[in-house]
């Protein structure tokens, strides 16, 4: 029966590198915790190394401030903060220094636990699929690689690396080594396997992101929409997440502007990233009055604004790379009761359609696509919302995607 498998005999080990793993009330679904927690239950000891760094923000909890290692146990999960450079969004030699540190830190720190039966190394960033060959070789284990993302290909659509220069190529040959070298590769969406094939991956399995029902509670949605000041006859759009480059805001800011006067439309960003400031100028040189933008919070408030929500949207930069995306926004708007909007063909486009969502590639057809929300009823965009969670449900179940990911740690490990 699904979910009901038992690690064999004694407890089976399990280490992780996974640079930027959300400290404890971080927004968003944390996938790899639901993963994790569920090896424990299962019998396993997990072992995860990360930085308590907030990729979105950039900055690191209160805390953890100050404190270059912290042991914490996180739904039975061992986590294992340590340091890594900060001010990750500040430039392109800000990022790779950061990536190069905590490679630095988080090898030291694995490199001294108890010996794990696999080693599990999540990428990117490239040099963490680096550190699984090393620790593989140090506690002569096998290691998993999952590729969340393809780099090098992923920094060039976002514009931070030119295809033609010699460090692309560089980043090209790692990322072929690791998928070629790994004792197993795991992807989170099927959109990933024929790319990451190509890189040299002999077999790619498919774990992918699960869905928690957040229910639906009309007195907390109230709520929230009374502090946002937001009556019953407006219809609130909501994003949750990075506001960066490759996050295409400035499409929805193209589109909204094309709205006629007085269309009973509001938005609202709640998130944060290296393209938010340039995104707020806009606003308030052209006066868009209706988008609202404010910081990233706790994952609990997360759920006060998607119940305040009538329509979610999932906004990237039209790439040929994010069509093979199952990004975790998806899945809380899933879980949330609520349709949501993409401007990514493929995948994304799929799940949005199939769920009951709606499809936008161009300011154009986002601002036809915005209007045909904002023309429907309330009970309507709510009945839209219930097919959306019963769609996102049935096809992201977490102990399935668990049976899967624990079926490759068996398989490398050498157990039936």
């Amino acid at each position: 029966m699904p979910g009901t498998r038992k690690a064999p005999g004694a407890a089976l080990r399990l280490l992780c590198i996974y640079q930027h793993a959300p400290t404890p009330g971080a927004p968003g679904i944390y996938r790899h915790r639901l993963y994790f927690g569920e090896l424990v239950r299962r019998g396993w000891h997990v072992d995860l190394v990360s930085t308590p760094i907030n990729y979105m923000t950039g900055h690191v909890p209160l805390q953890y401030a100050g404190k270059p290692y912290v042991r914490e146990v996180i739904d039975g999960i061992t986590h294992h903060w340590v340091w890594a450079s900060g001010k990750i969004h500040g430039s392109r030699t800000r990022r790779a220094f950061n990536y190069l540190t905590f490679a630095v830190s988080a090898g030291l720190r694995a490199g001294t636990l108890p010996r794990p039966d696999v080693v599990l190394a999540s990428s990117p960033p490239l040099p963490v699929g680096s550190l699984g060959v090393i620790l593989s070789k140090r506690y002569r284990r096998p290691w998993i690689l999952e590729v969340r993302d393809v780099w090098p290909e992923s920094a060039v659509s976002v514009g931070w690396l030119a295809e033609d220069s010699r460090l692309y190529g560089v980043l090209e040959r790692l990322a072929h080594h690791h998928a070629s070298t790994a004792d197993a590769v795991i992807v989170p969406t099927p959109g990933l396997v024929e790319p990451i094939s190509r890189h040299g991956a002999s077999r790619v399995d498919v774990v992918p992101g699960s869905v928690l029902d957040a229910g639906t509670d009309d007195d907390r949605r109230a709520r929230a929409r009374a502090e946002l000041a937001i009556d019953d006859a407006t219809c609130l759009f909501v994003y949750v997440g990075a506001v960066g480059l490759a996050n295409g805001l400035d499409m929805l800011l193209d589109a909204v502007r094309a709205l006629p006067n007085g269309s009973g439309a509001r938005f609202l960003v709640v998130g944060d990233g290296s393209a938010r400031a340039a995104l707020e100028a806009r606003i308030a040189r052209e006066r868009i009055e209706s988008v609202q933008i404010i910081d990233a919070v706790p994952r609990d408030r997360v759920g006060d604004f998607l119940a305040a929500a009538d329509v979610c949207l999932h906004l990237l930069r039209p790439d040929p790379v994010f069509a093979s995306a199952l990004p975790t926004k998806m899945l809380e708007y899933f879980g949330a009761h609520r349709p949501f909007v993409t401007t990514v063909p493929g995948l994304p486009s799929e799940l949005a359609l199939e769920s009951g969502g709606g499809f936008a590639a161009t300011p154009e057809t986002l601002t036809e696509e915005l209007s045909r929300w904002l023309a429907m009823s309330p009970a309507e965009r709510r009945e839209h919302g219930e097919t959306s969670y019963r769609y996102g449900s049935q096809r992201f179940n977490l102990e399935t995607a668990v049976d899967r990911l624990e079926e490759v740690l068996l398989r490398v490990r050498g157990r039936p």
